[in-house]
């Protein structure tokens, strides 16, 4: 559950697995959502095991984190903005592993650039008392691995969904979404960079 609570909130990631899954089928965009569930596997294994030095450098970093992920962020929704639609839809067949090797590592770095994901994960293990003085590793590794295996139940599902209904939406109308996807990671990005540079932090 706490996977997929984590996994399911609108974001740049989410904008970017829908993109891919119009554009290049089921696959591209699960690669995606899979970036993202390596990172929250990640960060909550940090969190859960309680590894104080590495949390303590990302948070005293995070708006270096936090810039560098916002600039990224830019690129990515320029290239999805100009990116030929049509070509990509026809070419999807040519889907290589490296384009999608390529699309995970640039999710799994989207979601290590917001160390405020840690501070989540703590939250939620706190929340629901999973974590006591009781709590054996062998029962951090279940836990961590059934975080692992909602947030990938969230992003498969999601891919799963939008593959099956996406012959129901118009060429044209898929252009549109492509554009729009564009802008909205885009706009993610200036917010991300205008936010730790006026506010000195991460969202």
């Amino acid at each position: 559950m706490i996977g997929l609570v984590a996994s399911m909130p609108v974001g740049a990631i989410a904008i970017m697995s829908v993109q891919r899954t119009m554009n290049n089928g089921l696959w591209a965009g699960f690669s995606i959502g899979m970036g993202a569930a390596f990172g929250d596997l990640i960060y909550a294994s940090i969190a859960g095991f309680g590894v104080t030095f590495i949390k303590d450098f990302l948070m005293n970093n995070k708006l270096w984190l936090s810039i560098g992920g916002g600039i990224f962020l830019l690129f990515i929704g320029y290239k999805i903005y100009v990116s030929d639609t049509i070509k990509q839809i026809r070419s999807k067949k040519n889907l290589t592993k490296r384009k999608m090797a390529n699309d995970f590592f640039s999710s799994l770095f989207l979601a290590l650039s917001n160390p405020i994901t840690i501070i989540g994960f703590t939250g939620f293990f706190a929340s629901f008392g999973i974590i006591n003085d009781k709590t054996t590793s062998f029962h951090i590794v279940m836990l961590l691995l059934g975080v692992f295996l909602g947030a990938t139940t969230w992003w498969f599902s999601i891919s799963l969904l939008i593959n099956r209904f996406k012959n129901k939406i118009s060429l044209r109308n898929i252009v549109y979404i492509n554009r729009f996807a564009g802008i909205f990671v885009f706009a993610i990005g200036v917010v991300l960079i205008v936010a730790v540079l006026v506010f000195k932090k991460g969202i």
